[in-house]
């Protein structure tokens, strides 16, 4: 007994003394790989859509079905990278690229002209749209600041709000139907809203806010919750039928999307504690 309390002793006064006015050290320049999943969000409705009656040998002019037509934004995963510097311990600078998962979700009803007309494909067209989901490949490019309270603690909340450009390979209006071609062993594409002009690249702002946690001297995990507002086409009115595809009118309004996102964080540079 008599021992161990020597061993302690010694090892306590050779042990170096805490500096007064030293704050632990926090982190300058970091690192991030990042996942987390974005909400769903509806996008445009378009009701009583005049549609030409196709049959598989072409239309029948003078006859319409009736279509009602609907998009949405479909949930998704997102996962990117980020590298972020603080030269100061409460402002820094992010630069992030992200994959972000976006497709959309399409809809239709339909309301057959009467009598219907013989051999009408617009109703296998129809039930091919609903419910079919085609991916946008969304990428986003951005760069923005980030605000943090308390870092030199092992867990600290932090805030950010980032400007950046958002590139799809899909328009949001565009809308591809099938059908079984004449010997119904085959499927034929026909393109039931079309996008002449489509407008594949946006500007998004990014505010989000989140929680670090310290995992050691050189890493972190955060958790984080953002606001992804871009710009996205909508249908805004009816189109004209006679032409076969639909082109209805549309323009880009801005559409808030959530998402929660984890990321770990390896940490290449700390800020030391000042001392007074």
């Amino acid at each position: 007994m008599r021992l161990f309390a020597c061993v302690t002793i010694a090892a306590v006064s050779l042990a170096p003394a805490p500096l007064p006015g030293q704050a632990p050290s926090a982190p300058r320049l970091y690192l991030s790989m990042f996942g987390g999943y974005r909400t769903a969000r509806h996008l445009w409705t378009s009701s009583g859509q005049p549609f030409l009656v196709q049959t598989p040998i072409g239309p029948n002019p003078g006859q319409y079905d009736t279509l009602d037509l609907q998009h949405d934004v479909a949930p998704g995963f997102v996962i990117g990278a980020a590298g972020t510097y603080f030269p100061r311990p409460n402002l820094g600078f992010e630069g992030e690229i992200a994959f972000l998962g976006m497709g959309v979700e399409s809809r239709c009803a339909i309301r057959q002209y009467q009598p219907p007309p013989s051999g009408d494909i617009d109703p296998e067209l129809c039930t091919s749209l609903n419910g079919a989901t085609n991916s946008l490949s969304a990428v986003s490019f951005s760069a923005g600041v980030v605000g943090r309270l308390r870092p030199d603690k092992a867990t600290y909340p932090y805030v950010r709000a980032d400007i950046g450009v958002v590139a799809r390979t899909r328009s949001t209006i565009e809308l591809i139907g099938t059908f079984a071609d004449t010997a119904r062993n085959a499927l034929e594409e026909f393109i039931v809203v079309g996008d002449s002009v489509p407008n594949k690249t946006r500007a998004h702002f990014t505010f989000a806010v989140g929680l670090a946690l310290s995992l050691g001297p050189a890493s972190q995990l955060r958790l984080e919750g953002r606001d992804v507002v871009t710009s996205l086409d909508r249908v805004t009115g009816l189109a004209d039928p006679s032409r076969g595809t639909l082109y209805p009118p549309h323009a880009g309004r801005s559409l808030h999307n959530f998402a929660f996102i984890v990321a770990f964080d390896v940490i290449l540079e700390k800020r030391r504690g000042r001392r007074y």
